[in-house]
């Protein structure tokens, strides 16, 4: 009995074809600069969730495919203080999966945040997919966006000076 429950888990476990999860290696306050469109602190106003239809192709069958459902989440913010990019509105919207192991980012409403963030053209979570779309921001966990009570202002300084650089 006992060698029939180890082989069952030993078939799953090895039997799954791909698996994500959300993996970021430590990045440095430069090369968070250096990869974001659009750095600024900003407190969120409105949260629009929403669904994305999207199809991934059978790893088994070809022809077939799978449609699954993903978050789309989009997070307003009141720009506070912009210290990257070019600000064209006093809020911006950020679009993500909302988290779990897609590496999306979720905010709660009136949660002020440090967001680097990036523009795409690709679907949300369409990992290995070219799913265009119209352009839009968005930010994940392996950027160094975080909650504005966790950051420290030699942070905020670092971006400022580097952003000066960068015009000159």
């Amino acid at each position: 009995m006992k060698k029939s429950i180890i082989l069952t888990i030993f078939v799953l476990i090895f039997s799954a074809n791909k698996i994500y999860s959300c993996s970021c290696l430590k990045s440095s306050i430069k090369y968070g600069f250096e990869h974001s469109d659009f750095i600024f602190t900003g407190k969120v106003v409105k949260i629009n969730k929403g669904k994305v239809y999207d199809s991934i192709p059978s790893s088994t069958e070809k022809g077939k495919y799978y449609v699954r459902e993903i978050n789309r989440i989009e997070f307003v913010f009141k720009v506070e203080e912009l210290i990257k990019g070019k600000k064209k509105s006093d809020f911006i919207t950020i679009v993500t999966s909302g988290g779990e192991a897609d590496c999306g980012n979720y905010f709660d409403l009136n949660s002020e945040h440090l967001i680097y963030s990036y523009e795409t053209d690709l679907q949300v979570n369409a990992l290995y997919e070219n799913n265009k779309v119209d352009p839009y921001f968005s930010t994940d966990l392996c950027t160094r966006t975080k909650n504005l009570n966790r950051t420290k202002k030699s942070e905020i300084n670092r971006l400022k000076r580097l952003n000066k650089r960068n015009k000159k």
